[in-house]
């Protein structure tokens, strides 16, 4: 998987405090991000942070204390959240994450909140009414003809991962799988709650989508 480190500063109006020495566990990591849920079954049991394009799972019998597991299932889906712990095990989609402090951003902190919420749901390809996406949350699953094709995770920035810079937002997917499955770069051109239109960063054709009925 990609797993980058980003030095950030704190902007939650209290810090969280930390349920453990950070480091104690694993590598100690600490980011933003997103809450994409909590589940008691399925391949990942235990509450999902996506952050940077990267999924952190918390696993349900994990090294994450119970007080703040409680406080993820406590989340709703997309909150944005500051989260600390250490990294336990990094895996081709995935890295296993013991979290010792998390809290919910501050208001404002987010500027793609209102994109974000904009996509969620189903789309249908203007060019192929066989061919459309489903975002959950920060997960992106292609399908064609009602079969799922494939997911990837969601990221948002100024530019993409390869330093290409785009005018205004920059949704990034990267591709779950083993870690040569590398990502596709889009502008987001619009998006609003009917229409969805992306530029695909380097060739520069435009992928175009309504909401599914």
């Amino acid at each position: 998987m990609r797993l980058s480190v980003f030095a950030v500063g704190l902007v939650v109006s209290t810090a969280p405090a930390f349920a453990f020495e950070p480091g104690t566990l694993g590598d100690a990591y600490r980011d933003f991000g997103y809450v994409q849920g909590c589940t008691d079954s399925g391949e990942l049991p235990g509450c999902m942070i996506i952050a940077g394009g990267s999924r952190f799972v918390a696993t349900a019998d994990g090294q994450t204390p119970a007080e703040v597991m409680a406080a993820l299932q406590a989340m709703p889906p997309l909150t944005y959240v500051e989260f600390r712990g250490d990294i336990l095990n990094v895996y081709d989609s995935f890295a296993e994450i013991a979290v010792g402090a998390v809290a919910k951003a501050e208001a404002g902190t987010d500027p793609y909140a209102a994109t974000l919420q904009a996509m969620q749901g189903k789309w249908v390809s203007v060019d192929d009414p066989k061919s459309g996406v489903q975002v959950d949350g920060l997960l992106w699953t292609d399908a064609y003809g009602g079969e799922a094709m494939g997911q990837s995770v969601m990221s948002y920035y100024t530019a993409c991962s390869d330093g290409t810079g785009g005018d205004g937002t920059v949704l990034e997917l990267f591709v779950i799988g083993p870690q040569e499955s590398g990502s596709l770069c889009y502008s987001v051109l619009t998006v609003d709650a009917q229409r969805m239109e992306l530029s695909y960063m380097g060739r520069g054709n435009t992928l175009a989508y309504t909401r599914a009925e």
